[in-house]
């Protein structure tokens, strides 16, 4: 009776210190695996910050948004992408390629613009909308054809017209309204934002100034369009 008690006791012992070891291990190989993980999500050497740095760059660089457009003087139809960017996502860069269809001229023409966009403040309606009341700022369009230059040629007097008929200079105003897709159905886009601006270019406010027959309205240029996020 005595032998089986200290046998029993004996192995009992062994096996206290075997899950004993056990868990150490266990222990030991977690601190291990948490360790690798925090020198991965936090580079100490120079060539791994440089190479996180170097990601970062070109990571900002993927367009975030998608844009389509309708009139707005640079194009019956546009169609583009861009970036969101800014500590409150308040300024938009675009990239948008237009056409223009033939109507009385020879062939169909094509535009490219660059658009810069700041928009003060976004108002959530609900978890889903939100409304920009304001959105402004400025765009650069250029028109492809042999009708358009940027230099006057020489068959006209110095500075005759004094100005591009290729690249025109434009400022905007108009206001947004955005859907935020519910995250389960996501599939491209996180938002869709629809919008109206109100345009005018450089020459049209110069025209209005120095003509009083020309009117307010008429120096104005609508477009409606679909901003489409996908970051």
């Amino acid at each position: 009776m005595k032998w089986y008690v200290f046998s029993l006791f004996f192995l009992l012992t062994i096996g206290a210190k075997a899950s004993e070891q056990d868990t150490l291990s266990t222990t030991t190989t977690e601190t291990t695996v948490i360790s690798t993980t925090d020198t991965v999500s936090a580079p100490k050497t120079i060539y791994e910050r440089h190479n996180c740095q170097y990601r970062d760059f070109w990571f900002k660089l993927i367009p975030n948004q998608v844009t389509v457009q309708y009139a707005g003087s640079i194009g019956v139809a546009s169609l583009g992408f861009g970036w969101h960017y800014g500590k409150h996502l308040n300024w938009e860069t675009d990239m948008m390629l237009g056409f223009v269809p033939k109507y009385n001229s020879e062939e169909t023409k094509v535009t490219f613009t660059v658009k810069e966009r700041y928009i003060p403040w976004h108002l959530n309606i609900s978890s889903r909308w939100s409304v920009e009341p304001l959105t402004t700022g400025l765009f650069f369009n250029s028109i492809f054809g042999e009708g358009f230059w940027s230099k006057e040629p020489s068959r006209y007097p110095d500075r005759y017209y004094g100005f591009s008929t290729r690249v025109r200079a434009n400022i905007f105003l108009g206001q947004r309204l955005t859907y935020r897709i519910p995250s389960k159905k996501r599939h491209f886009f996180r938002s869709i934002s629809a919008y109206y601006e109100f345009s005018s270019c450089d020459m049209y406010i110069i025209s209005s100034i120095t003509n009083k027959n020309v009117k307010f309205g008429d120096i104005l240029s609508f477009a409606a369009g679909l901003k489409l996020n996908i970051m």
